[in-house]
């Protein structure tokens, strides 16, 4: 591996494996010592080897049993009491978010233009080079799954809810921790020429996060990404 590659995978590792494990501790502390240890070998290792799906797996044990508490004592919504996410929500975000995307993506087109007259060339995501060109079916059913289902989870959990919602917004106020945890976004997918599009799209979802709490803003980038694959199968 290169040392981009090392860079890449403990950033990876940092911003979408510590945020559900940090929650979990909870859980992993009323194990006996030595299965913590264990367990947190296991993760991590895991996490190392996976990048995405381990922290999904116990993203999804957080969610469940944060469901399960909720039923029992009562409680309103997942992780922002305050905030409820109807059925209808989740349209209107899609749709939303889908016309975003012309905006975004004419400021992008921009940007790419002036990065290409200054001579600065620029590669697309490895992940679209992919689905482009492979041919196994089942190669891009789990790419599409990770980049639809798993991804969003995942990302939306550590950036919106623990690093904005749950952490930063307390220190530092709503508006900064939303440009701290975009800029975290954006350097997560270690792609030049997609800056000002996950930049943007990090506040957007910072901003329904708040509004609609976290399965709002697991919607917008559930809605982004899938229109993104959508269009790459039109081409």
């Amino acid at each position: 591996m290169s040392w981009i590659e090392w860079v890449q995978l403990l950033l990876i590792i940092i911003v979408i494996g510590f945020p559900p494990y940090l929650v979990a501790l909870e859980i992993f502390r009323k194990l006996h010592p030595i299965i913590f240890i264990l367990v947190s070998i296991i993760y991590w290792v895991g996490t190392a080897y996976t990048q995405q799906i381990v922290p999904f797996l116990l993203i999804v044990i957080l969610l469940i049993k944060k469901q399960r508490e909720q039923k029992k004592y009562g409680q309103i919504n997942f992780y922002r009491e305050k905030k409820i996410f109807h059925i209808k929500d989740f349209f209107s975000i899609i749709l939303f978010t889908i016309l975003l995307r012309y905006p975004i993506g004419i400021l992008n087109a921009f940007y790419v233009y002036l990065l290409d007259i200054l001579g600065i060339s620029v590669q697309q995501q490895e992940i679209i080079d992919i689905f482009i060109n492979s041919k196994n079916i089942l190669l891009n059913v789990l790419l599409f799954l990770l980049v639809v289902i798993v991804a969003p989870i995942n990302e939306e959990f550590s950036l919106r809810h623990y690093f904005f919602g749950k952490t930063l917004s307390k220190r530092v106020g709503p508006v900064f921790a939303a440009l701290l945890s975009s800029v975290l976004f954006t350097l997560l997918h270690y792609n030049v020429a997609g800056i000002p599009t996950f930049f943007l799209l990090g506040l957007y979802a910072c901003y329904v996060y708040t509004q609609k709490g976290f399965w709002g803003a697991v919607t917008v980038h559930f809605a982004f990404n899938l229109s993104s694959i959508l269009f790459l199968f039109l081409l």
